[in-house]
């Protein structure tokens, strides 16, 4: 994408700051959310220059991110630029393949609007990304969460055919609860319990009790 001379004029005068600033600052034009800056840090760690990225335009995502972390931005992207308020953003986490590197590299980013054309409308957005892999106890913390978030957004369709009784029953066994204590607990029989528990297992096609405590953790059940 040619930038206009206003765009390039206001890319010129941050980008001496964005050289001074922690992490690394890339700039996004909103037309088709390709690269028009990154600063040298973040170039020299993709290992790819200013114009190699404006030209891949949004081949870039797929090359250097995780998209399986990706797929969420889309709609807290939409609404950053719905709300359109100055200094508003929305704070991410994402996975990043350096140059020459087979490990993905954690990231928290942040994303805000940056530039607005003269109708008031965003032109384009500010980002900000800091690796995290320093912070070991940060990095499982960040790996387990997106795992839930893509484990419920994957069988988010298959645990809606859960009933209400069905759920407090897979709530229980992932707590640990026995189906007899399960039976007393509820005031059902024992042998009613396994019979919830068996139509469970084949609604949501678990076999095991740990399949049962990752459904609970996904779905805020413990």
């Amino acid at each position: 994408m040619e930038l206009t001379k206003p765009v390039a004029k206001k890319i010129a005068e941050f980008a001496p700051f964005a050289e001074m600033m922690p992490g690394v600052t890339i700039i996004h034009h909103i037309a088709d959310f390709s690269v028009v800056h990154m600063c040298s840090k973040g170039l020299k760690l993709l290992g790819v220059t200013i114009n190699e990225l404006r030209q891949m335009g949004v081949d870039y995502y797929p090359r250097y991110f995780n998209m399986e972390y990706m797929e969420g931005l889309l709609p807290k992207m939409e609404k950053l630029l719905s709300d359109n308020k100055e200094n508003e953003s929305f704070s991410y986490f994402q996975q990043v393949k350096y140059a020459g590197k087979n490990d993905w590299t954690w990231h928290i980013t942040s994303t805000g609007i940056f530039m607005w054309d003269d109708n008031g409308k965003p032109l384009l957005t500010i980002t900000t990304a800091l690796p995290i892999e320093s912070l070991k106890e940060v990095e499982p913390k960040a790996e387990r969460l997106l795992a839930e978030n893509i484990f419920l957004r994957k069988n988010a369709a298959r645990f809606g055919l859960l009933t209400r009784r069905e759920i407090s029953i897979l709530k229980l066994v992932a707590g640990g609860k026995s189906s007899p204590e399960i039976a007393g607990e509820l005031f059902i029989s024992a042998e009613t319990v396994q019979t919830h528990r068996r139509n469970i297992k084949q609604k949501l096609g678990i076999a095991n009790n740990f399949e049962f405590v990752e459904y609970a953790r996904a779905f805020n059940l413990i």
